[in-house]
């Protein structure tokens, strides 16, 4: 658990958990996250800890990290975790040129 690391790239940060960032996160990190998800509940220090069967020294360096990316929020001394919101791009999609020649062709 004590090699973690920060992967975040800045873009993400502070919006919470994309499901699809799991997958670029350490493994200490993801396990986290995932047994957290599952319970569905906020859960102190020492709970995360007991769940993941480590020693809360070195589960809370890897929280530490968690709640600076923005994937873990805190209140009353438990965590839950954060999870983003995805915005769809919609752009109006312009017709090519050729496209409306055929239609006007067609008619």
């Amino acid at each position: 658990m004590s090699d973690s690391q920060d992967l975040s790239n800045g873009s993400t940060q502070g919006v919470g958990l994309n499901p699809a960032d799991l997958l670029m996160l350490p493994d200490a990190q993801r396990t986290i996250l995932t047994m957290m998800m599952r319970r569905q509940s906020a859960l102190t220090l020492t709970e995360i800890a007991e769940q993941l069967n480590a020693p809360s020294e070195e589960v809370a360096p890897v929280m530490a990290e968690l709640l600076q990316l923005g994937y873990v929020t805190t209140e009353n001394d438990t965590y839950q975790v954060k999870l983003g919101r995805r915005t769809p791009r919609i752009q109006s999609k312009r017709q090519s040129p050729r496209v409306a020649a055929v239609w006007d062709k067609l008619g």
